[in-house]
């Protein structure tokens, strides 16, 4: 007979419970601190374009998701998610080296949103906009 009765009456050793317990609370903490499920988001929101000179990019919050405005040189308007399509984790733009970074993962992707480095398998997802009147740019 074993140390723990009979074959098949095992109870899980210590290791194991630590090793299960242990991917409970990693599978917790990436689901709050690197986005997790998205909860539900407003429909749209306006920026005005005058905050919008070319070259510029305005974060906003569309619902509860980050999202950058962007008006590029020759004056088009994009936006795009900044959340990271690897785990949802917030990107940052650094204007010196032209890129997004993940704040969690170190994924890279380039001025459009394309991936370029790292684990992010898909690009910064884009969101629809539009210029409403000539004044505002609305973005979703």
């Amino acid at each position: 007979m074993s140390a723990f009765g009979r074959l098949g009456d095992r109870r899980p050793a210590r290791r194991e419970f630590l090793g299960a317990l242990g991917a409970a609370a990693s599978a917790a903490i990436v689901a709050a601190g690197c986005g997790g499920p998205p909860a539900a988001r407003a429909a749209t929101v306006a920026v005005p374009l005058a905050t919008l000179p070319p070259g510029a990019r305005v974060n906003v919050k569309l619902g509860d998701r980050p999202v950058e405005v962007h008006r590029t040189a020759d004056g088009e308007i994009e936006a795009r998610s900044l959340l990271c399509s690897h785990m949802g984790c917030l990107v940052q733009w650094h204007e010196s080296q032209q890129i997004y970074v993940c704040t969690c993962h170190g994924g890279r992707y380039d001025d459009s949103g394309r991936p370029i480095q790292g684990p992010p398998p898909r690009p910064l997802q884009q969101i629809p906009v539009h210029v409403e009147s000539g004044e505002q740019v609305v973005v979703g």
